[in-house]
Formats: structure tokens, C-alpha cells, sequence
């Protein structure tokens, strides 16, 4: 390892290139708190392929701890400073800045150790067992190594001395107590001895001296002192393992421990498992394990009761205890009858079988839990063994050989270089040659810290680091043979990597962060005339800072400061104006600047002045090709600050001014040329201009004096409103303007000339005022110098006028320039406005109030009849007037009346009423024998015959009643009945005659209803007759309703009336004779 140089170590320090500069916070055990320190330590992509031989190594100085089992997971470190752990067989990738890991505490890209966890013997380091999580507090060192053990940690420094924490009630801690220590203690290793490597056990501690020699300290139960005893020790014991070699790594499983000594072959001592199959402990030297002839290993690592190391081959060999299958060769050793194993626990080291995972891959790390292993091939995959409780394949099934974990990233691993010097041999075995007296590899005088094996070379000027060097990143710097980079201080900036010093903030700009890749230029309102600035100045009232505008002085008086580092810097001639532009820049003793400005719009000049105005250097020559000037024929042994005049010579526009600044010695470049400053933004305030104003502090740019105002001085903090008589309408003006005629402006800050409203007029200039025209004059035009007469039918009545005013309607005006218009009188009207004449009402209209638009018409039930008439006059009793408007009244209507005087309407007759007459104020009631059926009969009507009605105001024929039986009535409009005389009848009602009663029958009363037949012995040979005729003597009525008498025949007779029977008719007896019908006797 003799030959190591810096870019042979390169990759494995970027790591952590870019983390010196991240907040200090919690980190390993919140994936939140890992993502909020991710910055730009690991933002550079980086390969493996850089390597001469990726690996990973715990506790020792040569390598960074990348792979490690913790809670029965493998834990890996990434390129990008994440830990991943897997969880149910899949990777869970936590963010952070990490770059080493051990147990509960890791290594940060910034060289702090974060621990977090349980605390409860003070194991984290914090100063207390309260906190579960923080930084521990190494002073000035930074670890080198890390190991923790069982309640203890323990860790090499940058200086290889070590210092641990934690539990001690073995003395693990080496510092010569057994008091328990939250805060870490120094180990005392001896005069001129140092720690190479470092393994915490169980209950101690061992470490691997610059001498080759192992020293270990505290519980020596199993005898891990190698000295025969079991006597413990609270300092550290020089072990006594009688190798015979430099032990090159060391590793301390359980209660024992293992070593790789200078040849490559592997010692142990101390709990028998590990070393002996004899039981027991070995309390005296060590027991050298058996490998294959021509096998030697290059790595080993141990835990609990199992150890395994990687061979010179790629192979792995594992021995100890092999209960769940740890030793990864296909057989396991628990007693446990359900277990299936067949296999033992052993100290001979077996081969792990990888031939399950058909790879023939070399390893090239290994870890090792507490009942299972793990380990990298050179193709980066990952192979675990032992037990898991799911972490491998999301099964509790303990794996008795390799298991190819899922994980694709390996090659994202941040692996450390194994062979730093690219010779074949690993760095582990590459130590102790001559010179080489702190066990580092890299002998004197090729060492620049030759008795300190965790430094062994120098980085440059603007790269980092112990195991490799890097470059610085951006807003970081490096100084030469720097541990970590620096952070640019607040007022520096470094937007470059691999630099040596930071940046001053320009003028006009701030850097207000530690670790700045970059300058802020001042916002708006805001300036900064210094260079290295944390903050800029507010503007002044009066002054303004634009982001868009700005201008350096005009001479050594008023000039921009430029910061002492390359750049190129832009800026402007903005008008004719602006002549010179100034600035300054200071200059350290040993060197100089080189300037070239170039504008492909202005022609312009530069010239350097030193401090006094002496002339330096100067190019004005004419035209537009680019100008340079520099220090080059001047030097100085202090420092010294120069002048930069720009001139323009024609034109205007933007120019760009490249800066160099140079070391006269070796010509090397300060700063970057390619760096685009604005040399001009953000430097001055500048003062608001005439005609412009601002109030407050802090403003991007003045406010024009508004419309109204004016501002006639620079630097103004305030506008002037205009006075009365005079107004601006412009923005940002510096004066007002007077008012001129038909105009004025009566308050101050008028912006515009007020014009004469209307109905006012101005006849002056700078008038304050309008003046109103007269009443019965107007002005209808603005801006006006007189007023104007009212026309006829117009009037204005006040002052200030704007319109003459119609007449309204009902009032008229003949005359013109009047204050008022006339009402139109009672009988007239005005119907429209402005009229100069009112009009008469026409007949049917009247009016009897003045000044009406209108004239009324008269209302129905009355009239006017007269031209001009001021009244109605209303329709009398039996006339009527439904209209308006009318002249006269119209007569009701016959079976119609009108009983009041105004009426709009006749009234019909009602029912049982009737009126024949025109102009009838009443109806005539119907009279008996008559009725009135219809509204508004002219006459009655009378009852049919048959009927009769002894009523008045009869209003339906109903009213007519039928003649009743035995009565009659003969004619129309009856109002009775007449009853039937003797001889006549009536059965029916409503009949207009009696009947007479037929021969052969008779009435013989009044009222009759039905005639009465003749009985026999009687007859009726007439009609109408109110009696029958007895039969006369000789005759007889044998029948009914006879209408004749039967004579007795000849030969008979009958001297009786009234007899009913032809026997009533006697014989004519013996000896007379009748000789005639008739015969009332007979003859003799």
C-alpha cells in the first residue's frame, strides 16, 4: 500500500463529499428526519468501477462500514447516503447522510456521530441516559472506526487514539474504572501505540495496534487476555496469542476472539466454541484454525458463537456453532427433533455452499449476526444464511444455505477500496513493511503522519478527506491536508467544486446561509455597496432599488465595489448622460487582474487607476472590437485597491466586463470568469427623480407624481398637489398648468381643468370658481365664457342653470328670458310643453282648476255643452249619459226610467214593471189580469183566456192562474174568474168558457162541474138547460138522459106524468079506444 495515492481513493470518500454543511438533527432511526438532511454530499452519481477492489470492513481505519447485520437484517449504506434494512425479504430504504454504521450509531457524511437508541447505560454517548437519540461530542477528533459491543461502543479517531461509552462494569471501557460512562472516555493504549482496528465484544474490547500487537480490556472470564487468567481488566492488556506475527485484523465473537495475523492464516483464543472442540476455555495463546493448503483470508468477521472470513479465493469459511444453519454449509446442528438438522457445531471452518444459488461469484463482504450471516459477491448480489424472522425470504424458516436476497442495487452499495494501491494484495495485508511503523501501509517518508495509522496522506488544496480525497463541494471549501471540507461563511459563496477558498458576496449582493453554492442579488428595494454581505440595506423614502435598473458612480467618489476574484460582470450605458461608470476592486499583495470589455452597442473605453488616480493601464481606442487592460506592468508588496473607469465613448447599451484575478506568481485564477455578475443592479440606491416621489422605505421604484401633483426636486418623499387656478394631467411632472377661459380648478390637486359646468360660465384665466348664470338665462354647453336668454315656452327659475326649461304642461310662456311660465286658466289647458298659448276646452270637456295639461271630460251622468266651460253640468231625472265627454243627455228608453239626476245609466224596468213613455223617471207595476216577465218591458202582458190574475206587479205567467173547475175565464187580461151559470159545467181548470149541458142532461146550479143526466121519467130534448122535463101524461121515459119522451102507441094511454115505463101506457079498455099516439085518456 506504499504507493496509495489521492485518486486512488477517490470513489470511496465521496461518500461523503458533499455533508459538512448539513443542520445537525436526529437521524438513523426516522426515515423523515434521514430525508431532511439528504443534500448534495451524495448528489454526484458514483460507480464501483473505480475501485481496484470494493469491500466493506467494520472497525477498521482503512474502510468504511457499509454492511452489517442489526436486528437480524442486513444493513447497507448507498452510494447516496441512505440505509437500507429489509424487512419481509424486501429492501426498505431509509434517506440520510451516512457513510459508516455500526449498531446504534453511525458515521455522517460531516464526520458527527449520530446514535440513537436504547441509552439506559448511557451507550449512546450523549452526556446523559435521558436522550434517545443525538450527537456525540468527540471535541475536535472525528471517528476513524467505529465498534459497538454489548452496551458499549467504542471508536477509533482521526488521530488513532480511541475513545469509548457506555457500560463498564468489566472495565470495557479501558479507562481504568467501572463506572459507567454516557460520554465518551479515552483509552490509554500506551506510549507511542495507536489503534488500527477495533472490535467490541460481549462485555470487552479489543483493538489492533500500528504495532501488530492486539490489546484488549475488561471481561476476561474466558480468557481473552491469552495470558492464562481469568482476571478481568478496566486498562488495557498487551494479549499474549503467541502467534509469532503481526496481527493484521481482528474480530471478536461471543467470548472469544479471531484474528487474521500477516500471513493470512486465522488465530482465536478465549470461549472454546469458536476455537476448540475441546470444551472449555483457552485461557494460554491461541489456536490456529486449519484452512486449505494454499488458502489465506483477507477478511473475518464474528458474532455470538460463530465467526466466518472471506479467503483469498472469494470463498467463504465459517465455523462455531451452526444451530439454525449459520455456517451456511448445508447442514445445522439444533437438537430439536422437529428441525430436520443432522449437522453439528464446529471449529473446523466449512466451506459456504453457494452452489444452491448457481453462482461461482467471489465475495467480497461478509457480516455476521447473532444466529446468521450474510454476504456480497463481486456482482453485488447479497446472500443470507441462518436464522430470520422473515427479513430473508418473509418466512420464519432459518436457511441452511445461502438465500439470494431481493435486492437489485448492490452496485449502489458505498463500498470502500480494499486494495487502495491497485498491487493484488488487500490493505489489511499490505501494512507493517519497513518504514511503515504505524501499521498503515504507507511508510516514511512517503507518510505525512507517520505515526498515526488513521492518516496517511494529504489531500490538495480544495479536496478532502482520510480514506480518499475529494473534491470540495459547491458552498464548501478545503484547505490543503483538510480531514472535511469547510462551509462557505455567511457573506461567501462557492458555486464551484474542488476550491480552496469561497467567494465574497458581490455588491448588490448577500449570502445569508452557511454552506452557499450561490449569491442572492438584493430584491427590489433593497441595495448592498459591500462585498461579503449577509443582508442588503433597505432603501431611504425618496430612493428606490429596481432589479431591472441601476448605475455604478460617475467617478472615484461614487463608485461600485467589485469582490477580489474572477468573474464576469455585466452592466450599462444607459444613456448619453451617463459618461463614466466606476469601480473599485482590491487587490492582494502578489496579485493582479487582467480585464477585457466588449459591447456590441456602446463604443466605450476603460482605463485602471490606482488609489491616488495614478494611470495604470488604458485602452480608448474607437470602435466596438473588445478592450483589455491589466496590472501586469505594476506590482505591489501590500495590498492595494485600483480604480475601473468605463467611458463611453458613442452609443448606448449593455457591455460585459471579464475580470480575472490572477496570482502574479503562477498565474493561477482566482474565482470563475464564467461567473455572470451584474455589476451594476442592487449596488445604489438611487434618488427618485424630479417629477417622482417615494414615501417609503424599501421600494423597487418611485411613484410618478399623479396627475394632479408635481415634483420639482429629486429625492422627493412626497408629491405637491396642485393649487387652486391651476391643474396637471400628466404623471410625473415637475409643475402645473394655469386654467384658461371657460375653465377653472377650485381645490388643490386638480389634475384636470375643470371646464364651466353647464349652467355657469368663466370669463378669466387661473380662475378658482365658476360663476352661475342669472335666472331666466342657461348655458347648456360646458366650457362656456356668457349665458343664454330662455326662449318663448321656456324659463329657468335659478341660478346656475344648465338647460332652459320647457314649460311644463298646463303653463305656456309667450315671452323669451322669463323666469317662470304662465298657468293656463279654468276652461283651458296646456297639452304639451313649451308651449307659448293655451287652448279652450271643446264642448263635453271642462276644466275647472288653471294650469292644466288637460281638459276633464264630463263624466258619465253628465255633460258640458259650452266651449271653455269650468263645470259639468249633470243629466236630469229620466235621462242618462254613459259616456264621457259628451254635450248633451240622452232620454231613458220606453221600459227604462232614470230616477235621479247625473245618471250614467237608465234603469230597466224590473220584472212585474213596465214602462211604455220615453224619458220616464219610474215604472208602471204590472196591473191584475197582467205580468212582466223581462227586464226593461215597454208594456204587460196580459193573461190568456182560461186564466186570470188578481195581482199587481205580476212577474211571470205563472202569476196567471188557471180558471178552476166550474169556472171560466173568457178573455185575456182577466183579473178573476167567472163561475159556470145553472146549464152549463166545466170540469176542466183553465178554460175560457163553460159548457153547455146536452140534451138529455141539466145543470142546475152555479159552478157546476159536471152536467146531471135525466133520470127516467124525465128528459131534456135542449142543451144549456138547468132542469129536465117531467114525461107528459100519455108519454113515458123509460131511459137516461133521455132527450125525448116516448109516446104511448095507439090503442094505449097513460094519464100519469112522469112515468119511466111502456107499461106505464094502459091499455085502452073495453069500449075505448085511443085513437091517437099520446093519449093522455082514452075514448069512449
Amino acid at each position: 500500500m506504499s504507493s496509495i495515492m489521492p485518486v486512488q481513493k477517490y470513489l470511496a470518500a465521496t461518500i461523503c463529499l458533499l455533508f459538512l454543511t448539513v443542520p445537525i438533527l436526529n437521524f438513523i432511526d426516522s426515515s423523515e428526519e434521514i430525508d431532511s438532511t439528504e443534500n448534495e454530499y451524495f448528489s454526484a452519481s458514483k460507480s464501483v468501477s473505480g475501485l481496484n477492489s470494493p469491500g466493506s470492513e467494520k472497525g477498521n481505519v482503512f474502510s468504511n462500514s457499509v454492511f452489517e447485520m442489526n436486528s437480524d437484517s442486513p444493513n447497507l449504506v448507498l452510494d447516496n447516503g441512505s440505509v437500507v434494512s429489509f424487512i419481509n425479504g424486501s429492501a426498505n430504504f431509509s434517506g440520510g447522510n451516512v457513510i459508516s454504521i455500526s449498531g446504534q450509531c453511525s458515521l455522517l457524511g460531516n464526520y458527527s456521530l449520530h446514535c440513537s437508541g436504547l441509552n439506559n447505560y448511557g451507550q449512546l454517548g450523549l452526556g446523559n441516559q435521558q436522550l434517545l437519540s443525538g450527537y456525540v461530542d468527540l471535541g475536535d477528533k472525528i471517528p476513524a472506526a467505529l465498534s459497538q459491543g454489548n452496551n458499549h461502543f467504542c471508536a477509533i479517531l482521526d488521530d488513532g487514539s480511541v475513545s469509548c461509552w457506555g457500560r463498564n462494569n468489566k472495565g470495557q471501557l479501558g479507562d481504568g474504572s467501572n463506572s459507567n460512562r454516557n460520554s465518551p472516555t479515552a483509552v490509554n493504549l500506551g506510549v507511542n501505540k495507536t489503534a488500527v482496528s477495533i472490535s467490541s465484544g460481549l462485555d470487552f474490547t479489543c483493538a489492533l495496534l500500528n504495532t501488530g500487537e492486539v490489546s484488549c480490556w475488561g471481561d476476561n472470564s474466558y480468557g481473552i487476555f491469552a495470558d492464562g487468567t481469568t482476571t478481568d481488566s478496566n486498562t488495557p492488556v498487551i494479549v499474549n496469542h503467541s502467534i509469532g506475527e503481526s496481527v493484521v485484523s481482528i474480530s471478536t465473537p461471543g467470548y472469544s476472539v479471531c484474528v487474521i495475523s500477516s500471513s493470512g492464516s486465522i488465530s482465536c483464543w478465549g470461549y472454546s466454541y469458536t476455537i476448540s472442540s475441546l470444551g472449555g476455555q483457552l485461557t494460554n495463546g491461541s489456536i490456529s484454525l486449519s484452512l486449505d493448503s494454499g488458502r489465506s483470508a483477507i477478511s473475518i468477521q464474528g458474532t455470538n458463537s460463530h465467526a466466518c472470513a472471506i479467503l483469498d479465493n472469494g470463498s467463504i469459511n465459517c465455523w462455531g456453532v451452526n444451530t439454525y444453519g449459520q455456517l451456511g454449509n448445508g447442514e445445522c446442528s439444533s437438537v430439536i427433533p422437529s428441525s430436520g438438522c443432522t449437522g453439528s457445531n464446529t471449529n473446523i471452518p466449512q466451506y459456504v455452499d453457494f452452489s444452491s444459488s448457481n453462482i461461482s461469484d467471489d465475495m467480497i463482504a461478509i457480516t455476521s449476526g447473532l444466529e446468521s450471516t450474510c454476504s456480497i459477491s463481486n456482482s453485488y448480489d447479497i446472500f443470507c444464511w441462518g436464522n430470520q424472522d422473515g427479513q430473508f425470504d418473509n418466512t420464519t424458516n432459518f436457511l441452511i444455505s445461502p438465500y439470494l436476497m431481493n435486492f437489485s442495487n448492490g452496485h449502489e452499495i458505498s463500498f470502500s477500496d480494499q486494495d487502495m494501491d491497485g498491487d493484488g494484495i488487500t490493505n489489511l495485508l499490505d501494512v507493517h513493511m519497513t518504514g511503515d511503523d504505524d501499521g498503515d501501509g504507507v511508510p516514511s517518508p512517503t507518510d505525512p503522519y507517520p505515526n498515526n495509522p488513521a492518516r496517511w496522506m494529504n489531500c490538495d488544496l480544495g479536496s478532502w478527506g482520510r480514506i480518499t480525497c475529494n473534491e470540495s463541494s459547491i458552498g464548501h471549501y478545503s484547505l490543503s491536508s483538510a480531514l472535511y471540507q469547510s462551509e462557505c461563511p455567511l457573506g461567501e459563496y462557492q458555486h464551484q467544486t474542488g476550491k480552496s477558498v469561497c467567494s465574497k458576496a458581490s455588491a448588490g449582493h448577500y449570502v445569508n446561509s452557511l454552506a452557499s453554492p450561490s449569491q442572492t442579488i438584493c430584491p427590489e428595494g433593497y441595495y448592498q455597496q459591500e462585498i461579503g454581505s449577509t443582508s442588503c440595506e433597505i432603501s431611504d423614502p425618496g430612493s428606490f432599488v429596481s432589479t431591472s435598473t441601476g448605475d455604478s458612480g460617475d467617478s472615484n467618489l461614487s463608485y461600485n465595489n467589485l469582490s477580489s476574484n474572477s468573474a464576469s460582470y455585466t452592466a450599462r450605458i444607459s444613456s448619453s448622460s451617463d459618461v463614466y461608470d466606476y469601480y473599485m476592486i482590491d487587490i492582494d499583495k502578489l496579485y493582479g487582474v487582467w480585464i477585457n470589455v466588449e459591447s456590441s452597442n456602446a463604443e466605450i473605453g476603460i482605463s485602471l487607476y490606482s488609489s491616488t488616480l495614478s494611470i495604470i493601464d488604458s485602452n480608448n481606442s474607437s470602435g466596438f472590437s473588445p478592450k483589455s487592460v491589466s496590472t501586469n506592468s505594476t506590482s505591489s508588496s501590500s495590498s492595494r485597491s485600483i480604480y475601473i473607469e468605463i467611458e463611453r465613448i458613442n452609443f448606448t447599451g449593455q457591455y460585459y466586463m471579464n475580470l480575472s484575478y490572477f496570482n502574479t506568481v503562477d498565474s493561477s485564477i482566482i474565482g470563475d470568469v464564467n461567473n455572470l455578475i451584474d455589476a451594476e443592479i442592487g449596488v445604489n440606491q438611487e434618488l427618485c427623480s424630479v417629477g417622482t416621489f417615494e414615501p417609503n422605505s424599501g421600494s423597487a421604484s418611485c411613484t410618478s407624481a399623479a396627475q394632479g401633483y408635481f415634483v420639482s426636486t429629486s429625492g422627493a418623499t412626497s408629491q405637491i398637489p396642485c393649487s387652486p387656478g391651476t391643474y396637471q394631467g400628466l404623471t410625473g411632472q415637475s409643475g402645473c398648468l394655469t386654467t384658461t377661459l371657460g375653465y377653472y380648478t377650485s381645490a388643490f390637486g386638480s389634475f384636470i381643468q375643470t371646464p364651466a359646468s353647464l349652467g355657469y360660465y368663466v370669463n378669466t384665466v387661473g380662475a378658482t370658481s365658476q360663476q352661475s348664470c342669472l335666472a331666466g338665462t342657461y348655458q347648456n354647453q360646458t366650457a362656456q365664457t356668457t349665458c343664454i336668454d330662455t326662449d318663448s315656452g321656456y324659463y329657468t327659475s335659478v341660478p346656475g342653470s344648465p338647460n332652459q326649461i320647457a314649460c311644463t304642461n298646463g303653463s305656456y310662456q309667450p315671452n323669451t328670458g322669463q323666469t317662470s311660465c304662465i298657468l293656463a286658466s279654468p276652461g283651458n289647458f296646456v297639452s304639451s310643453p313649451a308651449s307659448t298659448y293655451q287652448s279652450p276646452c271643446t264642448p263635453g270637456n271642462y276644466q275647472p282648476y288653471s294650469g292644466q295639461s288637460y281638459c276633464i271630460q264630463a263624466s258619465q251622468g253628465n255633460y258640458s255643452s259650452a266651449p271653455q266651460s269650468v263645470s259639468q253640468t249633470p243629466c236630469g231625472v229620466g235621462t242618462f249619459q254613459p259616456s264621457m265627454g259628451q254635450f248633451r243627455c240622452i232620454e231613458a228608453a220606453p221600459g227604462h226610467y232614470v230616477p235621479t239626476n247625473g245618471s250614467a245609466f237608465q234603469t230597466e224596468c224590473s220584472l212585474g214593471t213596465y214602462q211604455p213613455s220615453t224619458s220616464s223617471l219610474s215604472c208602471l207595476d204590472a196591473t191584475p189580469g197582467y205580468f212582466v216577465d223581462i227586464l226593461g218591458s215597454p208594456s204587460q202582458t196580459p193573461c190568456v183566456p182560461g186564466t186570470y190574475n188578481p195581482n199587481f206587479s205580476s212577474t211571470n205567467s205563472s202569476d196567471c192562474l188557471d180558471a178552476d173547475i166550474g169556472y171560466h175565464v173568457p178573455n185575456e187580461g182577466e183579473s178573476s174568474q167567472l163561475i159556470c151559470s145553472p146549464g152549463t159545467y166545466q170540469p176542466n181548470s183553465g178554460e175560457s168558457s163553460c159548457i153547455d149541458a146536452d140534451s138529455g142532461y141539466f145543470v142546475d146550479m152555479f159552478g157546476a162541474t159536471n152536467q146531471t143526466t135525466c133520470e127516467p121519467g124525465n128528459y131534456q130534448p135542449q142543451a144549456g138547460q138547468s132542469s129536465c122535463y117531467n114525461s107528459d101524461p100519455g108519454h113515458y121515459v123509460s131511459s137516461f138522459a133521455a132527450n125525448q119522451q116516448v109516446p104511448c102507441s095507439i090503442g094505449s094511454y097513460n094519464p100519469s106524468s112522469s112515468s119511466i115505463s111502456p107499461d106505464s101506457c094502459i091499455l085502452a079498455d073495453s069500449g075505448h079506444f085511443v085513437s091517437t099516439e099520446g093519449s093522455s085518456s082514452q075514448n069512449i
